[in-house]
């Protein structure tokens, strides 16, 4: 099957239909996604396959009500029935916007789109089917990630390992910080969100542009990085997927990357970093971009590494150092709530001294009053008692007096 035939049956054209030209691109959203634009005679069409998540996009010429080219690099495609589709980060945006445009308004192309259409027909069946079967593979399969680039253990668990390095606030060392430290410019790194195909995977992008060193003519490139992760039990898979937008043969090839963090016994991480080199064009320099590449991304991850260790010795230091603080002014508070303890304790032995003293003579003048309280108790005790008893001599000689009246008058 040729490579036109599998785009046909890719997107559903109907048979015989010319597919003109295929640019690499970006189909813009809450997160962009990378791949490439196929212009066809009836229809422009949008494939990106990145970490699992498919865009399989078909927009018929006749559906389309407005082709605008906007700034430096969008082209922005209004249906007619108000949905709006924004491309960017073409290699030469006009020559694919002039294309689109000619097929819309039914304009003859020019002999250079002309040249460049028969010399893609031109090419043997090879050519073409490798370039499909690689393309069409890494779209359904993904990339082949079997090279294990290196492997570091981490003295904490995955969860500190998310916190440091992963989170969007990450405390130790970003991916954004590592770009920093690299002096790239126009770093664009957005938040995580839940895939719409696999709420349980999460992605971000980031974009910025690099320094380049020993590229004719070239001192800088755009980079697009989109980025996933999942968290599993005692596991977490991360992925990346590069593209580099301004260096030669940039449209043939991305890098892939997949971080596997294991946890292990003790609190500790194993990272294990795999990574390979995909390409979705055939090219003559195939062995050269594969070495380069490769070695690249091995002094990244050393670069990398090597940025992670003093990060984590100088917040290890920074530790300690709140500790010794921590204790030092532990001591001294101790040393001066013990010079306060005294000067309150002897304070309060004075006070208690003469509290006692107060109290010793209170309590002698209180002791008089209760003696003098007594005897006068005493004394009206005696009277009451003289009292009652002159009550019953006086009663007993009224008795004796009415006796001898009663006596008397008999």
């Amino acid at each position: 099957m040729s490579a036109k035939d599998l785009l046909i049956q890719l997107f559903g054209l109907p048979k015989g239909e010319i597919i003109f030209q295929d640019y690499s691109c970006a189909l813009k959203g809450l997160i962009s996604k990378y791949g490439r634009v196929f212009v066809a005679e009836n229809h422009i069409c949008f494939y990106a396959n990145l970490a699992g998540s498919k865009t399989n996009l078909v927009i018929k010429l006749d559906d389309i009500s407005k082709l605008e080219s906007k700034n430096k690099s969008d082209i922005d495609i209004t249906l007619k029935d108000g949905r709006i589709f924004c491309f960017n980060g073409f290699h030469d945006k006009d020559q694919v916007y002039n294309l689109m445009n000619a097929l819309i308004s039914g304009q003859p192309l020019s002999n250079q789109q002309t040249i460049q259409t028969t010399t893609d027909s031109a090419r043997d069946d090879d050519s073409q089917i490798e370039n499909a079967e690689v393309e069409i593979q890494f779209l359904q399969a993904g990339a082949s990630m079997d090279q294990e680039m290196c492997k570091f253990t981490f003295s904490f668990n995955l969860d500190k390992f998310f916190e440091f390095f992963f989170a969007d606030d990450a405390l130790v060392y970003s991916i954004a910080d590592h770009r920093q430290s690299e002096k790239d410019t126009d770093i664009q790194l957005s938040k995580w969100t839940p895939m719409e195909d696999n709420p349980a995977m999460f992605q971000r992008e980031m974009k910025n542009v690099i320094k380049l060193t020993g590229v004719p003519f070239k001192d800088k490139s755009r980079m697009h990085k989109l980025f996933t992760y999942k968290k599993e039990a005692d596991k977490i898979i991360y992925t990346c997927t590069t593209h580099t937008l301004d260096v030669p043969y940039g449209n043939c090839f991305q890098a892939e990357e997949k971080w596997e963090v294991s946890s292990l016994e003790d609190n500790k991480c194993l990272l294990k970093i795999f990574a390979s080199v995909v390409f979705t064009k055939s090219t003559m320099m195939k062995g050269t971009i594969m070495s380069k590449t490769m070695s690249g991304l091995k002094e990244d991850y050393e670069k990398w590494i090597n940025n992670v260790k003093i990060k984590l010795e100088a917040m290890a230091k920074s530790q300690k150092s709140q500790a010794s603080n921590i204790n030092h002014e532990f001591e001294d508070s101790k040393k001066l709530d013990d010079n306060i303890l005294n000067k309150i304790m002897q304070t309060n032995q004075s006070q208690q001294q003469k509290l006692n003293t107060s109290q010793s003579q209170f309590y002698q003048g209180r002791k008089s009053e209760l003696l003098y309280l007594l005897s006068i108790f005493l004394l009206i005790i005696i009277m009451l008692i003289q009292i009652g008893i002159l009550n019953k001599q006086s009663q007993k000689l009224e008795n004796l007096e009415q006796l001898v009246l009663q006596l008397q008058q008999r």
